[in-house]
């Protein structure tokens, strides 16, 4: 099955319960792994699928298609999933990496913070060496769906006894070993973002130098860049993603009024502009894909993508807004038969 058609038929019936109860279907996430979702940013030597930034760029724009949480929540399950299988040791491999891939462990990505947000040469949450571990705490924000996972990546300023800043690492977080608190944020957009709070003191298992380096690589960094969504100011893929079903909602309402689009000047203009807008944006993210698959470390490309799909768009919704009229404020439409 292809994965647009799963995607049609096994999710899009429970976006609208789900988003009612801010909940999520986690049980959903391994059948998706199978169409190269969250594996496909690992290589195969470690268990991934190893597939190109290009085809994992389409897959998270039909996830974005369907439904942004949904997207949202594989993207920061591959980010996790890329930084491990590029820092984890063996003994870290086995109890995070291979659960995860095969859907029976979810993490979270603790990088953002209040006062830094997602520039980790500014964060603020610090870790000390104590009895031969690390341990840190601190406060990081907009945090994806860290309520549904049982483990994370907590990115870290490790200072030592004398205050000289050794730098930023990860920190593998477990559950059932270190404390964190997780707050639901109310957040319009998803309904799958927190608040966390760390407070890591017992048994942290630290990536170290190898999750340094991870976290610097394109793949890890300009990766997510691409795929990230477009509330947080990234999201190449969920801004394209949103572009496409501005299109099809501008579509639909279009013909609903019984006539045809050419007949309806200003609408066809509408039509126009956020299509033109979704094409000239999927190009230029597929630019940036096709250039990181080179080899290149794609800052430049992702930057641009970056930019220009979250102003699209803001500009398609806006459009959309308008051709709905009064109908484009209602969370949810309800056709009910006329009586005669």
């Amino acid at each position: 099955m292809p994965v647009r058609s799963f995607l049609d038929k096994k999710v899009a019936p429970l976006v609208a319960a789900h988003e009612r109860a801010r909940t999520f279907p986690w049980e959903l996430l391994p059948q998706l792994y199978d169409f190269g979702y969250v594996r496909g940013g690992v290589p195969e030597a470690v268990g991934g699928d190893g597939l190109p930034m290009m085809m994992q760029a389409i897959l998270m724009e039909e996830a974005g298609r369907c439904w942004g949480s949904l997207r949202t929540t594989l993207n920061v399950q591959g980010m996790v999933a890329r930084v491990l299988g590029a820092a984890a040791d063996a003994g870290q491999a086995q109890r995070f990496l291979r659960p995860l891939l095969e859907g029976r462990r979810f993490g979270w990505f603790g990088l953002t913070e209040p006062d830094a947000g997602s520039d980790a040469g500014a964060l603020r949450t610090t870790a000390r060496a104590h009895q031969g571990r690390l341990g840190g705490h601190g406060s990081k924000l907009y945090i994806t769906n860290a309520l549904g996972c049982d483990f994370g990546i907590l990115f870290v300023r490790v200072v030592d006894s004398g205050g000289t800043d050794h730098g930023v690492t990860g920190l593998l977080v477990d559950a059932a070993e270190s404390e964190f608190g997780v707050h639901d944020i109310p957040h319009m957009p998803l309904r799958s973002t927190t608040e966390l709070r760390a407070d890591v003191r017992r048994h942290p298992r630290s990536c170290g130098e190898r999750a340094r380096q991870a976290r610097r690589r394109p793949v890890a960094r300009d990766g997510g860049r691409q795929r990230r969504p477009p509330e947080h100011g990234d999201g190449r893929s969920g801004a394209v993603a949103g572009l496409s079903r501005r299109v099809d909602q501008v579509l639909q309402a279009a013909r609903a009024v019984g006539k045809p689009i050419a007949a309806f000047q200003l609408v066809q203009q509408m039509v126009v502009e956020i299509a033109t807008l979704t094409e000239t944006s999927r190009l230029l993210g597929y630019h940036a894909a096709r250039t990181i698959d080179a080899g290149e470390p794609g800052r430049y490309e992702c930057s641009m993508a970056k930019y220009y799909c979250g102003e699209s768009v803001g500009r398609a919704a806006t459009l959309a807004l308008q051709l709905h009229g009064g109908a484009g404020l209602m969370e949810e439409i309800t056709r009910r038969a006329v009586l005669p």
